[in-house]
């Protein structure tokens, strides 16, 4: 056998080398189908991008509550239509509720200074977890290395040209 081998060309060695690798490749890596693979409007590829068909929100999930993660729970943009109309309708109530109570002489408020403040759409509606979730545990953990990376590029730039 060892004959073999030495008589085999180094095409056949590659192949021989490679097939564990190959096996192991086509045993355990996720299978896709093919128009997944070369169609981008099969891809859900950026948080918060929207499903063409089904109309969910791609979200991104915290590893720490994948266990409690329902891809059927996530958001769909008629659902977040319909919250954002809510809040508008529940503000518009409250504002009026306000507006009664000056026109009437009373003192009391009936909500108006517990209307809820948001500087965001998002802020509205169920995508909110989500977005403070990608907020806190992913853009701004980004931004500040990216601050740091500058700063120590500064530095070096000072270093290297006595600007301390």
């Amino acid at each position: 056998k060892a004959k073999q081998a030495k008589n085999m060309s180094s095409s056949d060695k590659s192949k021989v080398e490679l097939w564990p690798i190959k096996q192991v490749f086509k045993y355990t890596y996720p299978r896709l189908d093919i128009n997944v693979s070369k169609m981008q409007n099969h891809l859900l590829k950026s948080p918060f991008c929207v499903h063409p068909k089904t109309g969910r929100v791609c979200i991104p999930i915290d590893v720490r509550k994948v266990d409690d993660f329902d891809p059927f729970d996530v958001p769909t943009l008629p659902q977040l239509m319909d919250e954002l109309n809510a809040f508008e309708e529940q503000n518009r109530t409250d504002s009026e509720k306000d507006d009664n109570a000056k026109t009437d002489g009373t003192n009391h408020r009936s909500g108006g200074s517990d209307r809820k403040k948001v500087s965001f759409e998002w802020e509205k509606t169920s995508l909110k977890e989500s977005f403070t979730y990608f907020q806190k545990g992913f853009l701004e953990p980004m931004m500040k290395e990216l601050k740091k990376q500058e700063r120590v590029k500064a530095e070096k730039l000072a270093a290297m040209t006595g600007d301390f």
